[in-house]
Parts: C-alpha cells; structure tokens; sequence
C-alpha cells in the first residue's frame, strides 16, 4: 500500500508541474479555439495515468520522484538508521517519512473511496430519478424530474430534457448535448473525475477538473455556434440563461446543459470570432512544445565510481596546467573581412527579394484590371487589392501566387466617389517569367456551385483553410486599400 501510495504521488507532483504549465497557457491562448484547453489538460491526464515516461534533456520536470523509494526500502538499515536519499545516515534519528508515509496511504485510500462512493451513490440517485423518462425520439428523453438538461450513461448515453421547454430553447439545447457526444465528452469527463478521485489530495487537482468542465461546456459551445447566424446565437444565449441552475456538488457522469459558468459561457458567445490560421498554428506549436518538456523526465544523472583509488585520486585532483585559463581567440582580418562579405551578401539578397516581390506584386495588380477590364465603363476608376496566401515557384520560369483578391469600380464627379460594384474572391494566378512582361498563363476563380470544394482542391492546404475561413480578417484592410488607391487616381485625373 505504501509503495502504491509513493508511487501515485510522485506522479500526481509531477502532474502539477504541467498543470501549472496550463495554467499559463490557457491564459496566454485566450483567442485559440476552446479545443485546444481541453486537449491541454489531456496532457496532465496523460501524466496522471502513465506511471512511466522517456528521459529528455528538454524536460522541465525538475525530478521524476519527489520522493525516492529507497524511504521505503533501506537495505541493510534499522529503522534507526534510515537511507534517505538514497545514502544511509547512521547514528541519525528515523526518518519522518518512513512513520508518515503508511499512515498517509491509508488517508489516501480513504478518500478514494469516499470518492467512489460518492460518484457511485449520485449516478444511481439520478437514473432513479430519470427511471420513468418518456421517450422524445432517439435517444433524446423528457422526465418532470429534471431540472436542466444533461447527459447520463457511458456506452449508450442517452440526452434528458425537461417537459417545460420552449421549442426554440431546445432546439439549442439538444444541439448542445449531441455536441458533447460528438466530442466524446460523456467519455472524457468522467475519466477526468476518476483521476480526481485517485489524486484527490492534490488541490491543483480540483482546480484543473474545474477548469476542464468549464473548457468543455466552452468547447462545446463554440461547437454549436460556428454553424449559426447572429441571431440564432441570441436565442442560443437565451436557452444558456434560461436553462442555468446552481452547481451544488460536482457530477461524476452527467453532462449538464448550462450548469458550469453561464456569465463566462454567454460572454464567450457573444465575442466568438473564428480564429486565424497563425492563432491555430500558434496555438499546436504551444502544445508539442509543451508535450516534449513536461511530459517527458530530466535525464538521470549517472555517476560512475572508479574500481582504482589511485585512478580516482588522479581524477579528483587537477592539473594545474589543464585549468590555466584559455588565452581568448583574436579574431583576424581574414575573419573580419570574411564577416563584411557575409553581410554585403546578406543586404544583396534582401534587396534582390524585395525587388523580386515588387514586380510580382505589379503583375498581378495589372493581370487583376485586365481580367476585369471588359465590366469598366469609360470615366469609371478601377482599382484591385490583393494579399498572397502562398507561392509556388517552378524554377526560374513560373511562378503560382494564391490570392485573396478585392476589385471595385468607382464612379466619380470629379470630387466624390461612389462604389458601383465589385467582387472579393480567392484567386490563382500563374505567371510565365520567361519574358519580361510576365505574361498571365492562367488566371483562375473557383465556380459558384462548388466555391470551397474548388478553392481546396486548387490552394494549398493551409492557404486554402485561411481563404475560407478568415475573409473578415483581410477584406477590411483590403477595402481601405482600395479605396485610397481610388482617391489618388481621382486627384491624378482631376489634376
């Protein structure tokens, strides 16, 4: 039992080093996607249940036993003599731990099962509540005892709804509920209460179970409302407010609609905007970064003692040559010039890029008008912005560059201007770089009928994700753009 008990420790104060890594990283990642919270705090599970791990020199867990074994097994010592450490401390008083530690394991395995019975007592209370629950239609029930909705069962969860419910909150709730499903939650809570009940001395523990539901209703929620409009998310905050009830007591099983910060979760609503492609990338990359340094050990230290006192008396005593201080390394006029180079070619290169990137930009400001050239009346001021998702370079010959590309037509008075149409739309265009003018070998637009289905097909993956799912975040700037480039165009014109 002890052993277990020492065991079950040392993991559980290896955990809190990565929940406290979380911690930090659920607040610096407040605007990535709710998902990317739950599977941080998959990571503590994961050290919670793996009583192993590989050794890393990146590893920032400071020591993969707090607290050695050897306090339990002193070969060859009295209780008067303990090892601690790992050496032997003779003459000393008895280590404290090795009284405490069995008298800890037995407070430990009593609160396990205060836990357990507490779970187990609480799920049979609420299945007998719901015994006589009326079928809705799948297996989504009605009961006259339940106050908020939730999800019970484990490999056949079934979804329970109060009978007085408008048609409108439960529509949203139920969307609600077969999220959680789809996500798998009436998995994950559950495990995430039973490695509560196994380290259930460990306070940051209860704090990360907390926060692990409140990041799951978030999660769950964001789910729900990227599938709908403005005003659909008001009826969906409504439903929140309408079906929030106190949290007395933590729920092992059940998945209840709005019982777990609704003022949090209504605000979360109300500011959701879809995240950026970097904001993910950003957001994976904080995630194996954390994987590698605390889900991994520092690498033990292994000292080896020489069988041959002289060959360690060697050893143990310096040279005094071998410690003179090393005379600095003058760098040469070699070096010096060898470093002007590097820099002279360094400034060449930018320069040649920008360069590079200037005519590109040129060629495709013209291919964008000339495309467009036949919808322009005569007087009219045409202008295009444009941002580059991505380039592919064949050689030195052509070159594919994948736009998001905005185009008006602006009518004026000679002072004013007035927006007669426009478009916005992702584009591709290639380019032979075979003559000097660049000539346009395709310029292509993905068809009405199957616009993001040919945008994927055509972009690179990430380019393609960006394009369709951060319009918001450039068409903006793009129209400031184009419409500073109508003004100058108007005062050349008037001048």
């Amino acid at each position: 039992m002890s052993a277990l008990f020492l065991k079950i420790l040392n993991m559980s104060v290896c955990a809190s080093w990565i929940a406290a890594a979380v911690l930090v990283l659920r607040f610096c990642l407040k605007r990535a996607p709710k998902w990317v919270n739950v599977l941080l705090w998959g990571f503590v599970a994961a050290r919670l249940i793996c009583p192993v791990s590989i050794e890393s020199a990146l590893s920032l867990i400071p020591r993969a036993d707090a607290i050695s074994s050897a306090v339990l097994t002193a070969p060859g010592q009295t209780a008067a003599a303990p090892v601690i450490g790992g050496a032997a401390a003779a003459g000393a008083a008895a280590n404290p731990l090795q009284t405490w530690i069995p008298i800890l394991a037995w407070v430990w395995l009593a609160g396990v099962v205060v836990l357990f019975l507490y779970t187990t007592v609480s799920t049979l209370r609420l299945r007998r509540k719901v015994c006589e629950a009326v079928r809705l239609r799948g297996n989504i029930y009605q009961s006259e005892q339940v106050a908020s909705p939730f999800v019970l069962g484990t490999f056949q969860p079934r979804i329970y709804l109060p009978y007085r419910m408008g048609s409108r909150d439960q529509q949203h709730v139920i969307a609600h509920e077969q999220a959680h499903l789809r996500r798998g939650d009436h998995l994950w809570k559950p495990l995430g209460f039973l490695l509560l009940t196994i380290h259930w001395f460990n306070p940051l523990m209860w704090l990360s179970y907390v926060l692990l539901c409140r990041d799951i209703e978030l999660a769950c929620d964001e789910k729900v409302i990227k599938e709908l409009g403005f005003e659909q998310r008001a009826d969906y905050m409504q439903a929140l407010v309408s079906c929030s009830v106190s949290r007395r007591r933590i729920a092992a099983c059940p998945l209840a609609f709005g019982e777990i910060g609704v003022k949090e979760r209504v605000k979360s609503v109300m500011n959701y905007k879809k995240p950026t492609f970097w904001i993910i990338l950003l957001a994976i990359i904080a995630c194996v970064v954390l994987a590698v340094c605390f889900l991994t050990d520092p690498v033990a230290s292994r000292t080896e003692q020489p069988s041959d006192p002289a060959v360690s008396n060697t050893e143990a005593t310096p040279d005094p040559a071998d410690t003179a201080p090393e005379e600095p390394v003058q760098p040469t006029e070699q070096d010096d010039n060898l470093s002007a180079e590097q820099e002279a070619m360094k400034d060449e290169l930018s320069a040649a890029e920008e360069a590079d990137n200037s005519v590109l930009d040129e060629l495709i400001g013209k291919a964008v008008l000339d495309h467009y050239a036949d919808t322009v009346q005569p007087g009219q001021i045409h202008v295009e912005s444009h941002v580059v998702l991505a380039e592919d370079r064949r050689g030195t010959e052509t070159v594919t560059v994948y736009l998001l590309v905005l185009q008006e037509i602006y009518s004026t008075d000679g002072e004013s201007l007035t927006l007669e149409n426009g478009s916005y739309v992702p584009t591709a265009i290639t380019f032979s770089l075979s003559t000097s003018s660049g000539a346009v070998t395709e310029y292509w637009e993905p068809s009405d009928g199957s616009y993001s289905d040919d945008i994927r097909a055509k972009f690179p993956p990430a380019a393609a994700e960006e394009a369709l799912q951060n319009d918001q975040t450039y068409i903006d700037d793009l129209k400031t753009a184009s419409f500073q480039k109508a003004l100058e165009a108007n005062r050349s014109a008037a001048s």
